[in-house]
């Protein structure tokens, strides 16, 4: 028979390990709506919800403006189709009538870089739309590009230049009248992705949030198998966040645990296919997934996505929580890192405080992609760690001991 104090000491270790789970359980709910027929476009945080929405149908296309950007998207999620005409001097005579309809050019969504203009590029001095030159740094071109909008209306459009961070394009109607010259200087959306312009209107608009995001909900299309491109409702990840699906769960809150090497980049790691559409029964949804997001709060959240209405009411709802360890054996095991200052520029001394278990355990720096940046061995806490060699970008931090106890953190690099 247990002595009384043993007795106690159990207790008191279960009802610790009871009110560590329902902490690592609670879940926030969480639910929005695109609008019946998804008629908007929802810029989303894990952190504060819906951080901005805007119609769909506001824009035709989204000029990347952060600093190394170079391309343009199509707003394909309205049936927006764009086509490669010819060179540039061809703008006077656009023979429509006798025009043979090529193959489209189509957003990659997988990366934002690689819009629809991007296409037909070389990977390197060749963007698709234009050619970039190495000793001027700057853009130009000769083609031109014939698009049909939502409405079934056509326009012709040239992509000109970029050039001291500005972009200059012209369109016009498909016989050359009502032409426009447009100029969009990357300087004027500071910090934000993309700059979007509505080729009916001739207006570009600011439509990104100030407020960080980690996803846009939005209506896109994408290839859903061997060529078939199709218009899908799904959540495009911020390039600053990264994203690690998990599948066959039980509870999707709580098993299974984030993996450095296993997050992704891709844009579309999340995308579309969490649902599927039954024919009488509506939309089934994957109930035993769950995404661990790297998000740009700075925390690792666990997101399951939990409700999706159709284009009835356009209601979308998820359930998240920040991530944890899933067990009482790795709640043991594991201890965070404190990686501060966080942000923090490079140059900079970094500091890390960890558990004195981790003192003489290897520790490496990794980048978002899983390379490492830099491996060391702490002899004591704190540690201070020089990120010269460390670019502008999210890290990860990890240590493991001798007896295989492991610790991460993040930290970013602006």
């Amino acid at each position: 028979m247990l002595n009384t104090s043993l007795r106690n000491s159990m207790l008191m270790t279960l009802s610790a390990i009871a009110f560590i789970n329902s902490q690592a359980q609670t879940v926030i709910e969480d639910s929005f709506s695109l609008e019946a027929g998804y008629e908007d476009m929802a810029f989303y945080s894990l952190e504060t919800g819906v951080v901005a929405q805007s119609p769909l149908a506001d824009w035709h296309l989204a000029l990347d403006i952060r600093p190394m950007g170079s391309t343009a998207r199509i707003n394909c999620g309205t049936g927006m189709m764009l086509y490669p005409y010819g060179n540039l001097e061809q703008w006077l005579n656009v023979d429509f009538e006798n025009w043979v309809t090529p193959e489209p050019l189509r957003n990659d969504h997988s990366d934002w870089s690689n819009a629809a203009f991007a296409q037909g590029g070389d990977g390197m001095f060749d963007l698709g739309w234009g050619v970039y030159d190495v000793i001027t740094h700057e853009v130009e071109s000769d083609k031109m590009y014939l698009i049909e909008l939502p409405d079934g209306s056509w326009k012709q459009f040239a992509l000109l230049s970029l050039i001291d961070g500005v972009y200059e394009f012209q369109m016009a109607d498909i016989d050359g009248s009502n032409e426009t010259l447009l100029a969009i200087n990357k300087a004027d959306y500071e910090g934000k992705l993309f700059a979007y312009c509505n080729l009916s209107t001739g207006q570009v608009l600011d439509l990104e949030p100030d407020a960080a995001w980690d996803f846009q909900f939005l209506t896109y299309t994408e290839d859903i198998g061997e060529g078939t491109y199709y218009a899908v409702v799904g959540a495009l990840a911020h390039p600053d966040v990264m994203v690690q699906q998990a599948d066959d769960l039980y509870d999707p809150y709580t098993d299974a645990d984030y993996n450095v090497d296993s997050f992704s980049l891709a844009t579309n790691e999340v995308g579309y296919d969490w649902k599927s559409y039954v024919p009488g029964a509506g939309y089934a949804l994957e109930s035993s997934r769950c995404y661990f997001v790297s998000a740009n709060d700075g925390n690792v959240w666990r997101m399951v996505m939990t409700g999706f209405d159709g284009a009835s009411t356009g209601n979308i709802s998820i359930g998240k929580v920040e991530a944890t360890v899933s067990s009482v054996v790795d709640l043991q095991q594991s201890s965070a890192i404190q990686a501060f200052p966080n942000p923090i520029e490079s140059g900079q001394i970094l500091t890390l405080q960890a558990p004195q278990r981790f003192e003489q355990a290897t520790f490496r720096i990794c980048t978002a992609s899983g390379a490492i940046a830099t491996q060391f061995q702490p002899t004591q806490f704190p540690w201070t760690v020089n990120t010269s060699n460390l670019v502008r970008g999210f890290y990860f931090v990890e240590g493991v001991n001798a007896q295989g106890d492991r610790i991460q953190s993040r930290f970013v690099v602006d």
